[in-house]
């Protein structure tokens, strides 16, 4: 019981194992805070090689990772090997596994013992995810897969497909056992809960 496919070369990942990859600082473009004990790191470059540098010095340490990868919908959102992906290409979904697989496994690495992962997908490549995830993550550490709007009204195609409004958030914890989630406690909001800590409220995605 699994996910196969057949995997497709990525030129990518053959040039990082024969060159010897390093971050250059620009000076100009450095983020400024006001507490010397926080460092912000912002990275451009192909996520592959990005994660793989950084798999040398924050494996093991990152808290959350969201990432939001093309959603190979066949209308030019992924590239693989400098070429667009269209729906009549064959091996389209064996691409993007190939594509999105090394890259999990990487941001894996990252995560602390209690920490956990967001991927933002839709139905093209829900499903396969879904089992993807719980081979690298495992099955146990799911979380869950929240719907998310994403438009604000159907469009119709004048097909026989059905148009929804929501994407997905896929959710898995590196260890749920030691995954703690925890509510904070404020004053009075419009819709309060309560409990024996105090009131609180669950605060959205965007607030954080």
């Amino acid at each position: 019981y699994g996910l196969v496919w057949e995997q497709k070369t990525e030129k990518v990942i053959a040039d990082f194992l024969n060159h010897y990859l390093y971050l250059e600082e620009d000076a100009s473009r450095r983020i400024i805070n006001s507490d010397e004990n926080k460092e912000n790191l912002i990275i451009e470059g192909d996520n592959f090689d990005s994660l793989s540098i950084l798999n040398y010095t924050h494996a093991g340490k990152v808290d959350v990772i969201y990432i939001d990868p093309p959603y190979n919908t066949g209308n030019k959102d992924f590239v693989y090997n400098d070429s667009y992906i269209d729906i009549e290409d064959s091996f389209r979904h064996s691409k993007w596994l190939s594509f999105i697989e090394p890259r999990l496994k990487l941001a894996k690495n990252l995560l602390n013992s209690n920490g956990f992962i967001c991927i933002s997908i839709d139905e093209n490549e829900l499903f396969a995810l879904k089992l993807l995830m719980d081979d690298i993550f495992g099955s146990a550490n799911y979380i869950g897969c929240a719907p998310r709007k994403g438009r604000g009204a159907a469009t119709t195609k004048g097909t026989a497909e059905l148009q929804t409004l929501n994407d997905y958030l896929l959710i898995y914890a590196k260890n749920k056992t030691e995954l703690i989630l925890q509510k904070k406690v404020i004053g009075k909001r419009a819709y309060p809960y309560k409990d024996e800590r105090g009131e609180y409220y669950i605060v959205p995605l965007q607030d954080n």
